[in-house]
């Protein structure tokens, strides 16, 4: 088996083999235990050349940079209160003028009309029907054996 140098290692650490020597050296990877431990001390190498980043400001730097968002108020149509009040002055436009009143009127008039009448069960109805029916048929049969 093969192993690679260092300075390949480095070479495809910063993106400088063609594709085909970079899927030659990402194989052997997985195979190789030792390429594998110089390939990471040549990342570690790599890492300790990175100039260091100052992060304690760079939460704030960003937020900076964002666009602020402008609060908008709400307008009067918008708020809850309004549609409240808008509910109650219906509400108590309604019950002075008395449109209730006479709407329960209309509705104690229509129950008292339904309790008037007696009103008889489906299947009752259905049996007086066929009572009926069975004494017009045994009319029309004593008619024909009387005119016989």
């Amino acid at each position: 088996m093969r192993h690679f140098s260092n300075e390949e290692w480095m070479s495809y650490i910063n993106d400088k083999l063609s594709a085909t020597t970079c899927g030659e050296l990402e194989n052997h990877l997985f195979s190789c235990d030792q390429c594998l431990e110089v390939y990471m001390k040549m990342i570690e190498r790599q890492a300790e050349e990175l100039p260091v980043i100052d992060t304690s400001s760079f939460t704030d730097e960003i937020i900076a940079e964002l666009p602020q968002k402008k609060v908008r108020k709400k307008t009067l149509y918008q708020r809850t209160l309004f549609h409240y009040s808008v509910a109650a002055v219906i509400t108590l436009t309604l019950m002075t003028t008395g449109i209730f009143q006479s709407v329960m009127g209309v509705v104690t008039t229509v129950e008292a009309s339904s309790l008037s009448k007696s009103e008889q069960s489906v299947s009752n109805n259905l049996m007086e029907k066929t009572l009926a029916l069975f004494e017009i048929l045994d009319l029309k049969q004593k008619e024909v054996n009387n005119d016989d």
